[in-house]
């Protein structure tokens, strides 16, 4: 936890910064990839060499990759073109097996397209576990047991808002379940992006472009009946407005987050810091490194193919 006052220099409330990019695979889906295999430990019997099927857009993949590597386990991840060719190579370099789709479905996005392949590969693989992040007790259950809780102990009980992004909703859900129970007077903030069908009442689908948040689907993790008692504000963002945050996070704070965390500072710093005073500690939940984005989110040819306007991406070079 970090505190962020030069980003957050001229707000009223102090602003801080879950940094979960220090796990050991680089982000904060660690935690649920080894919530989610431990569970299929007890209820599959797994043995070494037993092989698991996980759909992700990179960061379940590392920690699983990572999870299985020390347990012997054969991991097959089932990515899309989105994924960041880095988070790619790491997969490989782990020992994961990395079947690729390339074809949109209706909703514009890949998931979809995803789900149709997982079919062909459960058939194939007869044996194998498919771990469904997007309807996982056990995900949930891993934040509610460590992300929330080091929340709350980091600022010693005094969190008055914490942001976080909308993704398969294991991070999200985990902490707000867990602060909900432990600290009631900590309002729940989610973002997501434009276009993404994560979240209830959403405004449909349309193309998105930041990796870590957002979905073509809506996850079962926020299927609960009690969704509006755990969270009280929803945001979308657009992915200029979250690029241009993380890259003044950086320049202000040397913190290097991805898209997704420089939505979640954005809605942090620009929108929630407005409804409160300054006794009022706000926590954005940064989910991972932006290094692992340099060749995409943060690539200004990457930015232009998709008219995507950010011209402080990097300094202009003088010539010599």
């Amino acid at each position: 936890m970090v505190s962020l006052r030069a980003f957050g220099r001229g707000v009223v409330p102090a602003l801080f910064g879950k940094l979960e990019c220090t796990n050991p695979g680089g982000s904060m889906k660690d935690r649920a990839a080894r919530g989610m295999i431990d569970w299929a430990e007890r209820e599959h019997n797994l043995q070494r060499g037993a092989r698991i099927i996980v759909c992700t857009s990179g960061n379940m993949g590392v920690g699983m990759a990572m999870v299985c590597a020390v347990k012997g386990y054969q991991l097959m991840c089932l990515v899309d073109a989105k994924i960041n060719p880095a988070t790619e190579r790491c997969l490989r370099v782990l020992g994961a097996e990395v079947v690729k789709v390339y074809q949109r479905d209706e909703t514009g996005g890949y998931h979809l397209t995803r789900l149709a392949r997982l079919e062909s590969l459960l058939a194939e693989y007869p044996g194998a576990i498919y771990l469904d992040q997007y309807n996982s007790p056990a995900a949930v259950a891993a934040h509610t047991a460590s992300t929330g809780p080091e929340i709350l102990k980091a600022l010693e009980g005094r969190v008055r808002a914490v942001v976080m992004v909308a993704g398969t909703g294991g991070s999200s859900m985990g902490v707000a379940r867990f602060l909900k129970s432990q600290s009631p007077g900590t309002d729940i903030w989610l973002v997501d992006e434009k276009g993404s069908l994560a979240l209830p009442g959403n405004a449909g689908a349309a193309p998105r472009h930041l990796n870590g948040m957002g979905t073509s689907i809506a996850p079962a993790n926020y299927a609960s009946a009690e969704f509006d008692e755990f969270v009280d504000h929803i945001v979308y963002v657009q992915a200029e407005e979250s690029i241009r945050a993380a890259i003044a996070l950086a320049r202000a704070e040397g913190i290097l987050v991805g898209g997704s965390g420089g939505a979640a500072v954005h809605v942090m710093r620009n929108l929630a810091a407005q409804h409160y005073g300054p006794e009022d500690n706000l926590v954005a939940l940064l989910p991972d490194h932006g290094s692992r984005y340099t060749e995409t989110q943060f690539d200004p040819d990457w930015l232009a193919a998709r008219g995507i306007n950010v011209p402080e991406i990097f300094n202009v070079d003088e010539e010599i």
